[in-house]
């Protein structure tokens, strides 16, 4: 008899990446369509755009694939460890997946922060 072999996240089809946030008023300014609008209307088409790519993405290495248009790269320097997806010229959405090594197999991001760190 051949063991038996525990499956893979992906493997499985419904894991997903986990999405947590830094703090309350940025998971509010995320998931919360109309705090979305009232308090960034500027960006808020491309925010919803890139937190849904977070919440179907089985991996932060999947980002870059999964929603080209959101331009997902790895951040260095004193941001090292850090993904940002592109909101508009100069803001992104910065993300920390919780295993901050290659191939970028996390299941866990947390969102830290929308910046212009430009």
């Amino acid at each position: 008899m051949s063991p038996v072999r525990a499956l893979d996240c992906n493997e499985i089809g419904d894991i997903h990446l986990e999405v947590q946030y830094e703090h309350k008023k940025l998971k509010k300014l995320c998931t919360d369509e109309r705090e979305m609008k009232k308090k960034r209307s500027d960006i808020a088409g491309k925010l919803r755009l890139r937190i849904k790519a977070l919440e179907t993405a089985k991996s932060v290495g999947e980002l870059s694939t999964h929603d080209p248009l959101g331009e997902w790269h790895q951040l260095s320097a004193d941001r090292d460890g850090q993904w940002a997806g592109k909101l508009s010229g100069n803001y992104r959405l910065v993300i920390r997946p919780h295993d901050a090594t290659e191939p970028w197999n996390s299941v866990t991001v947390t969102v830290i922060e929308i910046d212009d760190y430009h």
